[in-house]
């Protein structure tokens, strides 16, 4: 028993956690307690990010090729007084360096969220005294957010047969947060908050519960603790960002 009386998840023992691949994404859904303690105790990462990237790129285009290009630069613009064909000059460099990075955005996306928040969670592992290795909290990471990556294929059926998508809004399209709730144009510090209650977050946040507690050998509880706070602090800067943009 540990420290308030919840039991600590056993560190993973060599032996444990054969299967990998395909197998051990199915098993995130089917079976996620047995699957993340084999994660912990024998790390991959490359296929879910890879697969993350790999519907990113679609969606991207999908999105791109839908976007009202002129309404963009007209709100980037709204300050300068451009002569019709100053606009449409700039309309062209807008949309072609919206759609360079757009699409490296997408693709580069899943694998820098993967690296960034699996190093913030290993560096907190270490200062509770936690030995967890780099390895085994990338792997959780990227096998946690993978339910989420599945939502783009729903996103591409949402998006497909729509005239025109609104950028400021795609985050809401499925209603799977409470973003829809609020618009972002008139309050976004209360949309960042209200699209952080998402159903997507909260069940990536159940995973790297399972599967930190199993790699440092931790209670449930001490994780959840530290996972939640952690996601509460990155929530409240999101929202201090959104109410600072113009």
């Amino acid at each position: 028993m540990t420290e308030g009386g919840a039991e600590a998840t056993p560190p993973p023992s060599p032996g444990t956690g054969r299967e990998s691949g395909l197998p051990r994404l199915l098993g995130v859904f089917l079976s996620p307690v047995r699957t993340f303690a084999s994660i912990a105790a024998r790390p991959t990462w490359i296929l879910p990010v890879a697969i993350a990237a790999g519907l990113g790129f679609p969606l991207s285009e999908l999105i791109l090729s839908k976007m009202d290009w002129r309404a963009v630069a007209a709100k980037q613009l709204a300050n300068r007084h451009l002569t019709a064909a100053q606009m449409d000059s700039a309309l062209e460099t807008i949309r072609r360096i919206g759609w360079v990075f757009g699409d490296a955005a997408a693709v580069l996306a899943p694998l820098v969220l993967a690296l960034l928040t699996a190093a913030v969670l290993w560096g907190a592992c270490q200062a509770f005294g936690w030995e967890v290795r780099y390895e085994q909290s990338l792997g959780v990471t990227a096998h946690a957010f993978f339910p989420a990556t599945l939502a783009s294929i729903a996103l591409i059926a949402v998006f497909w047969n729509r005239q025109t998508i609104d950028p400021e809004t795609i985050g809401d399209a499925l209603h799977t947060n409470l973003g829809f709730l609020v618009d972002p144009r008139t309050d976004r510090a209360l949309h960042s908050l209200a699209a952080s209650v998402d159903l997507f977050t909260f069940w990536a946040i159940a995973l790297l519960v399972l599967g930190l507690s199993s790699a440092a050998g931790a209670s449930r509880r001490r994780m959840a603790i530290l996972v939640v706070s952690l996601w509460l602090l990155f929530v409240l800067g999101k929202a201090g960002f959104a109410a600072l943009r113009p």
